[in-house]
């Protein structure tokens, strides 16, 4: 008797790496990584193949754009105005992955207006505990418009 794989990955690399590829990212995408615990998710990502990804620390972006940015500590007015200086950085089609603390409704308030400003469209909302993680698209029509 044979029995059928089950539908899903089989691990969390490949549940992690399905959900990246579900929202177009590659491991030839270029993701630039923001705010504290930005480290731990940059060795994740080199140690699985993914070889364009940079901490974006307040200097120089990189000069291509970024498929995907992320950025997992976004609570406070400090973090939102580091993130409002980093969206301009991802291309139109590209991806957004914003995590706030739920709870705090200015920074619910502020995530979706920071979004919309820059051109951005929310695909997504997930929350867990007291968490909640922002997925948004660039529109393409954001470059067109001369933004």
């Amino acid at each position: 008797m044979t029995t059928e794989p089950p539908d899903g990955p089989h691990s969390a690399v490949e549940g992690v790496c399905a959900f990246l590829a579900s929202l177009g990212i590659r491991r030839t995408s270029a993701i630039h990584l923001v705010g504290k615990g930005a480290l731990s998710p940059l060795l994740w990502l080199c140690r699985h193949g993914f070889d364009e990804v940079a901490i974006l620390s307040g200097g120089p972006a990189p000069s291509e754009p970024a498929d995907l940015l992320v950025s997992l500590d976004t609570t406070g007015a400090a973090a939102f105005q580091r993130l409002a200086s980093d969206l301009p950085h991802v291309r139109p089609g590209g991806v957004v992955i914003v995590r706030t603390d739920h709870r705090r409704r200015a920074d619910r308030d502020r995530t979706n207006s920071l979004l919309c400003r820059h051109g951005f469209r929310i695909e997504r909302r997930l929350r867990q505990g007291r968490r909640q993680v922002y997925v948004a698209r660039r529109e393409a029509t954001w470059a067109a418009a001369g933004r």
